[in-house]
């Protein structure tokens, strides 16, 4: 549930590196948190690129950029953070993330936890 505090983290940040945009599979990172939340804060690092980023419950899936039909992505651009709120990560249920980017080699920092 979200909060209306600053963010707070609860796991531990992984980062995600991106594959190029043409291509629509991605390394899976799993995402584990310390206590059930849902907000996750997404950072890009990266000071020319947009990335995709999609939170997915199954470690198998694909990830597509949302100009080739809907795509379940979050777009952050170039050197950009949000928090969102998307599927509950917990001790016992992990969820799983994959980046896309308009660069191969941009990479996201994804960290669990609630707040804004």
């Amino acid at each position: 549930m979200a909060n209306n505090i600053p963010f707070q983290p609860m796991g531990p940040t992984v980062k995600v590196s991106a594959t190029g945009a043409a291509n629509t599979q991605s390394n899976v990172f799993t995402i584990t948190a310390t206590s059930p939340c849902q907000q996750f804060y997404l950072a890009n690092s990266d000071t020319n690129a947009a990335v995709y980023v999609q939170i997915n419950a199954s470690n198998s899936f694909n990830v597509s950029l949302p100009d080739t039909g809907p795509s379940n992505v979050i777009t952050l651009p170039p050197y950009s953070y949000k928090v969102v709120t998307w599927l509950q990560v917990g001790p016992t249920a992990n969820v799983y993330a994959k980046v896309i980017g308009d660069a191969a080699n941009a990479s996201v920092y994804v960290c669990p936890g609630e707040g804004f």
